[in-house]
């Protein structure tokens, strides 16, 4: 079980020049470049779960997945299954990227 945190958040204080601004981790996941480093990076890994979640962030930010899947000619299920057990066919992952860099 987690303990408390015996910190108040609330007595935080900014110092009145300092540089803030908004950010929101979801905006860099339209950068394409961003992301196909990322998946490069996974793969030169051998880490195939990696890419997967990379391209499921991607989709998650930047479409509706039952568009998508239509789009892709492609099954729900086959869909859903290729993200969740994140060892889809290389025409399947073919397919995916394909219709994700179509909706851009």
């Amino acid at each position: 079980m987690q303990k408390k945190s015996t910190k108040s958040t609330s007595n935080l204080k900014i110092k009145k020049n300092a540089k803030v601004f908004d950010y929101s981790p979801t905006q860099e996941l339209f950068d394409e470049n961003l992301i196909r480093n990322a998946i490069w990076e996974c793969l030169v890994n051998n880490d195939s779960n990696g890419v997967m979640d990379v391209l499921d962030a991607y989709i998650e930010a930047i479409s509706n997945k039952e568009v998508l899947c239509k789009k892709m000619d492609l099954s729900r299920s086959t869909f859903y299954n290729s993200l969740k057990e994140k060892n889809p066919t290389l025409k399947t992952l073919a397919k995916l990227v394909s219709a994700v860099h179509a909706k851009l």
